[in-house]
């Protein structure tokens, strides 16, 4: 009996301490990961500070630093819209390589389950990314993209691929010049860090505005329009261009936050310039 008792005992002790264990890893790792978002989000305001005194200004990145959670499944084919490893001195010559989209549908792009191949270069970003020699990536700034009502201000890049959404939010190749006629389109991380990138983007209203500054020059938007579709249905949005001369922007990220079944668009227009 009592040797039994020892047993049970000792089955406990083993029990309890496996808990422990697990339960200290979990709290390392989730201190790890609230250091990081809050290293992000330091790198980024400091980026917004650069790009506004510099508009032309780019930014050499170490391509395995910061990633997102899930980043390679939520935008499986936009790593293909910009070029992996660029050194320091080739960031002009490649300003245009960096923003060279895939040629597939929105659709393709943004739903994994499509069996439609994506073109792409051949490679993915993180194999581009291993290969790379320097393991060095040049960010280009487009801009900032500014939503006041959820106090988001964020850097704007060339091309949306893998890296340049860690570090804030990207334009879509091919889509629209701020200001110009057309669709801008403008990807993000929805991030669970409250604030962070495009987690608060839930929370705008019909009415607020979007604010893209570009050289130097503002670009308003007046928000009008906000859905939550399958990823699927991203290839209407993606190509709806107003009648005539309009002047549009869309904002696409992953929701529910820490989910990302669906995508929330906020579609706006042009208000001035």
């Amino acid at each position: 009996m009592t040797s039994r008792r020892n047993a049970y005992i000792g089955i406990l002790i083993l029990w309890v301490g496996g808990v422990i264990v697990v339960v200290t890893i979990a709290l390392s790792s989730r201190c790890t990961r609230q250091e990081l978002e809050a290293k992000r989000d330091d790198q980024v305001s400091a980026m917004v500070s650069r790009i506004g005194e510099n508009a032309d200004s780019t930014f050499v990145v170490d391509p395995r630093a910061l990633p997102v959670a899930g980043e390679e499944e939520e935008w499986p084919a936009l790593e293909s819209s910009s070029t992996s490893g660029i050194s320091p001195s080739s960031a002009k010559e490649n300003s245009e390589t960096a923003s060279v989209p895939s040629t597939g549908s929105a659709s393709e792009i943004n739903d994994p389950d499509s069996s439609d191949e994506v073109p792409s270069s051949g490679n993915t970003a993180s194999e581009d990314i291993a290969s790379s020699e320097d393991a060095e990536y040049t960010l280009i700034a487009y801009g900032t993209l500014c939503i006041p009502s959820i106090d988001c201000n964020i850097p704007l890049w060339e091309g949306a691929g893998v890296i340049e959404l860690r570090y804030g939010a990207g334009r879509m190749p091919l889509s629209c010049e701020a200001g110009q006629p057309g669709n801008l389109i403008i990807f993000g991380h929805r991030m669970r860090r409250d604030g962070s990138l495009f987690n608060r983007l839930g929370e705008v209203c019909i009415g607020d505005t979007i604010l893209i500054e570009r050289e130097g020059i503002p670009y308003t938007y007046l928000i009008d329009q906000i859905e939550t579709i399958e990823p699927s249905r991203l290839s209407y949005y993606m190509h709806l261009e107003d009648e005539g001369p309009g002047c549009r922007i869309t904002l696409i990220t992953c929701t529910p936050i820490g989910v990302g079944t669906h995508r929330l668009l906020v579609i706006g227009h042009l208000a001035s310039s």
